[in-house]
């Protein structure tokens, strides 16, 4: 991914009224040129605003896929959201992995017109490297702002977050900013054993129990003058949080077989997947601790909820685990990268990029066709005719293709025959077979894709 210039914006001024508030939103372009200026989703009026390749359009987008005229931003008609419209163009407009004739757009929509790739977002901002190993752009960072101001001081983090998110990395971060000269210590409160929790806690001394052949600081005095993160903390007894809760107000331990507690200087972080509130109110997690740990409060936002990092953290693992030889990726893959859930998050993609270099090392470009079937969704269909029958008794991969699909595909491929396998939904083997039984001429396909109209 290379990051240059590029012309994309409108230049109107009133912002855009959605339901009860106004949204000021932007379409995030992230591929096949990252950094290229968002598209404002913004205008006066009922003006129209043209995108293509044209000089006269308000949004100029380059490349062979893009049609000089290729789609227009309007007020929707159902609401005051943008609607955008294909024009008719050479290779149309999907909105999500489907292809549309037009579509209203959203927060979080993934748009892809030609060979370009966007995702609609409000107040983006520059991806960064926020802290070591902690990236995002403008969700992120706003969510993140109000630790990074609270580091220096001593109020107790409650974290939430679903699995993945960075809760873990988040703490790291929080740690670094706080200058604390001490460790950072994590511990799993899940994976505690129950009749051991306490004394892993806040330590034992030799003999205090069965098994007990030395003595042990535990984790709160393991992490004296430093961090303490207790992950998954509504997962402790009730009897313990109710310990736990009088070291917080007291700031002391009792280690197990001590009959002197002994003070800690400890900065407390703790995480939850679900809301703490949710377990106080099922009776899991004790109301008078969560007071008593509810310094500042922040939950971390899915990856769902910034899709517009999610190419860039996809690049950025993929020079990471490949030592900075990374190969190249198709917009075919971005644009399915963009629209999946991500349900495990930065975690899942993290997993996928270390599936895709074991399974494919020596590939130097990655495509949609190397992504696992649960990444998507993608589309069969091009805007303007069906190109692949999927009969229900037949496994996918071994559906009939006929000639005008493979034709449509081809064209809509540029020639690309990798790309064109990807949009049937076959692999590129099978591709050139076809090719071959149906005695399809490549360089004339090539030769006619030309000028898009």
């Amino acid at each position: 991914m290379r990051h240059d210039a590029g012309t994309t914006t409108i230049t109107e001024s009133s912002p855009i009224r959605r339901g009860e508030g106004s949204v000021d939103l932007s379409l995030v372009w992230l591929f096949p040129r990252t950094g290229t200026p968002a598209t404002r989703l913004r205008w006066q009026g009922d003006v129209e605003v043209l995108i293509g390749r044209d000089p006269s359009c308000g949004v100029r987008l380059d490349g062979s896929e893009v049609s000089r005229r290729h789609a227009a931003l309007r007020r929707g008609e159902k609401s005051a959201g943008p609607l955008l419209v294909d024009l008719g163009s050479h290779n149309g407009i999907r909105v999500n992995g489907k292809s549309v004739a037009s579509a209203e757009l959203s927060l979080g929509d993934v748009v892809r017109i030609g060979g370009w790739i966007g995702v609609v977002a409000n107040a983006p901002s520059e991806f960064a490297e926020i802290s070591p190993g902690l990236y995002g752009g403008a969700v992120l960072q706003a969510t993140v702002a109000p630790l990074r101001q609270a580091a220096a001081s001593n109020l107790t983090i409650v974290l939430e977050g679903e699995t993945g998110t960075g809760k873990e990395i988040v703490t790291r971060s929080v740690h670094q900013w706080s200058g604390r000269p001490g460790p950072l210590v994590a511990v799993n409160c899940a994976a505690l054993p129950e009749g051991l929790a306490e004394g892993e806690l806040f330590g034992y001394r030799r003999g205090a129990f069965t098994g007990a052949d030395r003595a042990s600081p535990g984790f709160f005095r393991s992490a004296e003058g430093g961090t303490l993160l207790l992950d998954e903390v509504s997962d402790l007894p009730l009897s313990l949080q109710a310990k736990l809760l009088r070291v917080l107000q007291e700031g002391e331990v009792q280690p197990l077989g001590e009959t002197r507690p002994v003070p800690v200087n400890v900065r407390i972080v703790v995480a939850s997947q679900q809301p703490l509130m949710d377990a106080v109110k099922d009776g899991r997690f004790r109301a008078d601790l969560l007071a008593r740990l509810d310094g500042l409060t922040v939950r971390l936002p899915p990856l769902r909820q910034r899709k517009e990092d999610v190419p860039y953290l996809f690049a950025q693992v993929l020079r990471e685990q490949t030592h900075g030889k990374a190969p190249a990726v198709e917009g075919d893959l971005v644009e399915r990268l963009c629209a999946h859930d991500w349900p495990f998050n930065v975690r899942e993609l993290v997993q996928l990029v270390r599936q895709l270099l074991t399974l494919h090392p020596s590939e130097s470009l990655l495509g949609a066709h190397h992504l696992p079937g649960r990444i998507g969704p993608h589309d069969p269909q091009q805007a303007s005719s069906k190109i692949l029958t999927r009969p229900s008794t037949l496994p996918p991969g071994s559906e009939p293709v006929e000639l005008p699909a493979l034709l449509a595909a081809l064209r809509a491929a540029g020639g690309n025959v990798t790309r064109a396998a990807a949009i049937l939904g076959i692999s590129r083997q099978r591709a050139y077979r076809l090719m071959e039984s149906h005695a399809v001429n490549l360089d004339a396909i090539r030769g006619q894709e030309g000028e898009p109209h």
